[in-house]
């Protein structure tokens, strides 16, 4: 949660750094893009070594780093700065998540990961509830510096936590480059991939420019983004639970058929060809699909690495997620243009291209699943061959 609350954060607050740090309204894109794009290669240059040290004491040192420079990004005096400093922390990120996802599914056995996983998934929607709401109060009483020096301590809190409660998950298996290798070339781990990319981009094309695009082009309240957050990130915890229930049951394809046509439709409603839905709808109905998407997604491809792979894998799924986001961010701050009021132009059309991907991923998950299943029947058959023989 506060991992992502301090990435998710400078988006909504990007019309406090216009403000009072002079930066164009369209280049809030940069600050997200950069930071995925930064995670995304530290994370593919650490994915071959991260299976082969103790989760918890690399898990310490990455967060130490992490929020040490979140706090450094309060002391710039500029958006060069803080977008340099942003985009270190960033980096950090890469690998630091990728650990953290292999310790879960190190500790959660398999017929518990869709509701386990769901859980984990909750901290987006925990950052949208609590972090970027705070955020935005902060800003706007203390100076947009709070939340970085808040966000920053208290992820060093959470260093000692993690250090007085995390177990010790020594390797048991050392991984081998080779079999690394042939995971990441594999039919099913590519599939994945590419299914993680499409639906990160189309996401990442419309959410750092959502509070800029409701407060200049829509005249929504800057004092009622915080409450905006808010009712989206209630709204995802309760579409991810659902949707953990339904993937336990074996009812997975259901559940990103149902996320994945709803997202493509409210977005088609929404930002393609507006019918002037409120708001507050229209936000809400989208993080909550979005999310349990994400979620239900993750959940399955989960079941694709072997458990000496499996931060290898995490890492290799958060460097294409990552670039994924970060190009897409980067590609529609270029995009997009502001006029003399800072409304955006151009939105209409990046929610077009938000639809093919989500619906072009959609398929792509009802393939994956399917290609799971037999590889599952498979192994399975092979097994029985062998303890005949």
């Amino acid at each position: 949660m506060l991992s992502m609350g301090s990435m998710m954060m400078v988006m909504p607050l990007g019309a406090d750094l216009v403000l009072y740090l002079g930066m164009a309204p369209e280049l809030t894109g940069y600050f997200s893009g950069g930071a995925t794009l930064g995670a995304a290669l530290v994370g593919l240059l650490a994915a071959p070594w991260l299976d082969r040290f103790n989760r918890r004491p690399a898990l310490l040192l990455l967060l130490t780093l992490r929020f040490l420079l979140l706090i450094a990004c309060s002391l710039v005096q500029n958006s060069q700065q803080l977008l340099i400093l942003f985009i270190l922390s960033g980096c950090v990120a890469g690998p630091l998540s990728a650990i953290l996802m292999a310790a879960v599914l190190d500790l959660v056995p398999p017929a518990e990961r869709g509701r386990k996983l769901a859980y984990v998934g909750m901290a987006f929607s925990l950052a949208a509830i609590l972090i970027v709401p705070l955020s935005l109060t902060l800003s706007q009483w203390f100076g947009w510096q709070s939340p970085f020096l808040l966000l920053g301590g208290a992820g060093l809190l959470l260093v000692l936590a993690a250090y007085l409660l995390l177990p010790s998950l020594p390797v048991r298996q050392e991984p081998s480059l080779v079999g690394i290798w042939r995971l990441a070339t594999s039919p099913l781990c590519l599939g994945a991939l590419t299914v993680l990319a499409l639906q990160m981009a189309g996401h990442f094309l419309l959410i750092p420019h959502f509070a800029n695009y409701f407060q200049f082009n829509l005249a929504f309240p800057r004092e009622q983004i915080a409450a905006l957050y808010l009712c989206g990130g209630l709204a995802s915890m309760a579409t991810m639970r659902l949707c953990g229930v339904w993937i336990d049951g074996g009812r997975a394809q259901g559940a990103i058929l149902i996320t994945s046509l709803l997202l493509a439709l409210v977005t088609f409603v929404g930002f393609a060809q507006p019918l002037g839905l409120p708001i507050y709808l229209l936000f809400t109905l989208f993080m909550a699909l979005s999310s349990a998407r994400s979620s239900t997604t993750l959940a399955i491809t989960a079941a694709i690495p072997a458990p000496q792979q499996r931060a290898a894998f995490m890492s290799f799924q958060g460097t294409v997620t990552n670039i994924a986001a970060g190009l897409a961010s980067l590609g529609s701050a270029r995009y997009l243009q502001s006029d003399e009021q800072a409304r955006l132009l151009g939105f209409d059309t990046l929610a077009w291209l938000n639809i093919a991907c989500t619906l072009l991923a959609c398929l792509g998950v009802v393939l994956l699943l399917r290609a799971l299943k037999n590889s599952h029947n498979n192994n399975k058959s092979d097994k029985q061959v062998r303890q005949g023989s």
